[in-house]
């Protein structure tokens, strides 16, 4: 029996070894599992967002910066009314009277500077009526237009050119009731090249400009204006019956038959800029601008025709506006205006003018 339990003993040990072996061996094994061979891939688009809302604003306002920093602008328009006063030789020569009138002013200006180089933009206009005898009068009737490119070549000179084109915008007559004026009736053209003194002290803000190489530019082009000067010069003379000697005697604004509708000069011009606010709230703004021009090339070319009569009509043209600003409050402005001129190819005498209005006003500037 006891033989019997040790052959057991024995035949039990082998297995439980072979039993050890195996699992020993499937443990060493890798286990498989469901998740064995599967690939995970990323299918969502990757985008940058960009913030373009706020790129887009701050260009927009560094162009509005550069912009407003580049360009000076203002706009000034009056509605006054006023007392003119006009010397008798005005009177002679446009037919204004002296009354109590109401007058619009507009006054506009455009500076722009980018670097070294600037151009000025300024645009004036003026319109009065008067009622007399139960008529309409004109009292004050111009407007002006001039642009002025230049390059800066210094601390205080500046090198560009002069355009301006001054008319009026209704007719005008005499005292005999004769149309001496009309739109384009006389116009004049003013075209300079030269140098610009800027003075760079704030307090004195005065721009001189001197053009060497001017020209000055005279048009009438209504006949009806035309005819009244002819009937003053050569009265019921008919025009087959003048000499040639009368074809060239100035009759009109300095303009001859044989110029037609138009009169050229060359020569040199000197031109005079001042325009100062007065106080922090600018309620006194003096301006004055004064405008002289000699056509010493014609003077050389009619010394030469030994044309005297067209010689004497050759002077010096001057013209000086002064104009004070008295703001009461934002919209109740006072101003005095007053023009003193002389051109020689109108009468031989100085002209002068003096305008005193009260009334409402607006200014608008962006700096």
């Amino acid at each position: 029996m006891r033989k019997f339990y040790s052959i057991f003993a024995i035949a039990l040990f082998a297995m439980t070894t072979s039993a050890v072996a195996q699992v020993s061996i499937e443990a060493a094994a890798p286990a498989k599992t469901a998740e064995e061979g599967i690939t995970f891939k990323d299918t969502v688009k990757q985008n940058t967002v960009k913030n373009d809302f706020s790129n887009e604003a701050r260009i927009r306002a560094e162009r509005a910066a550069i912009r407003k920093e580049r360009n000076k602008i203002e706009f000034n328009v009056s509605l006054n009314g006023s007392l003119s006063n006009f010397n008798s030789k005005w009177q002679q020569v446009n037919g204004n009277a002296n009354a109590i009138t109401g007058v619009a002013n507009m006054l506009f200006t455009h500076n722009f500077t980018k670097g070294k180089f600037t151009i000025s933009n300024k645009v004036t206009a003026k319109l009065g009526y008067t009622s007399k005898e139960s008529e309409w009068t004109k009292s004050q009737d111009e407007w002006f237009i001039s642009t002025a490119p230049a390059y800066k070549i210094s601390k205080e000179w500046n090198f560009g050119a002069i355009a301006s084109l001054r008319s009026q915008f209704a007719n005008g007559f005499d005292k005999d009731n004769k149309r001496t004026s009309s739109a384009v009736a006389p116009a004049y053209l003013n075209l300079s090249l030269g140098f610009t003194y800027v003075c760079a002290e704030k307090k004195f803000p005065i721009k001189i400009n001197l053009s060497p190489i001017s020209m000055s530019a005279t048009y009438v082009t209504n006949q009806m204006v035309r005819d009244v000067f002819y009937a003053n010069k050569f009265g019921t003379k008919a025009f087959a019956d003048l000499t040639p000697a009368d074809k060239n005697t100035p009759y009109c604004y300095g303009l001859t038959l044989e110029n037609g509708t138009s009169r050229y000069e060359g020569g040199s011009s000197l031109q005079v800029n001042f325009d100062r606010t007065f106080g922090k709230k600018g309620v006194f703004r003096y301006r004055t601008v004064l405008y002289s021009f000699y056509g010493w090339i014609n003077e050389i070319t009619q010394q030469a025709s030994h044309n005297r009569e067209l010689f004497e009509h050759i002077a010096p043209t001057l013209r000086w506006e002064h104009t004070v600003d008295i703001k009461a409050t934002k919209y109740f402005s006072t101003q005095f205006y007053f023009q003193m001129l002389y051109n020689k190819a109108q009468i031989r005498s100085v002209q002068t003018q003096i305008l005193l209005g009260v009334g409402l006003s607006y200014n608008f500037k962006n700096k």
